[in-house]
């Protein structure tokens, strides 16, 4: 399913980072998505997506799009709903959260937590 994002510059900037290190755009961006699906309930207040992605003014934006896999654009859909949200609204947000969590550190570590974890679910679990 193509979702169209609309990034501001360093969103733009940085996923484009992210292609040129070898990851496609569309396998980042649904990455990204499970990601921040996986958190939910994690209490982290960066998890919210912001009041203002349902606004209609917007800043000047640079658009690209994405190909996600249904069972990812459903859950993706389910939580934007959640949130009163379009589901292309929530994973603008949700790339940003992942690309906050690459640059932090944070993702690599819930990886190699869920990698240690010797149960079969145990990457399941995380992501």
């Amino acid at each position: 399913m193509r979702v169209t994002l609309e990034l501001d510059d360093f969103g733009k900037q940085a996923l484009e980072a992210q292609v040129r290190s070898g990851s496609s755009r569309d396998a980042f961006m649904r990455t990204a998505a499970r990601y921040y699906l996986a958190d939910r309930g994690s209490g982290r207040v960066s998890w919210q997506p912001p009041r203002c992605l349902g606004k209609d003014a917007r800043r000047a934006l640079a658009v690209t799009e994405v190909e996600l896999d249904e069972e990812t654009m459903e859950a993706l859909a389910e939580e934007a709903r959640r949130h009163s949200l379009p589901a292309a609204r929530l994973a603008e947000h949700a790339l940003l959260y992942y690309l906050a969590d690459l640059d932090s550190g944070r993702a690599a570590a819930r990886v190699r937590d869920a990698l240690e974890d010797d149960s079969p679910t145990g990457l399941r679990r995380q992501w």
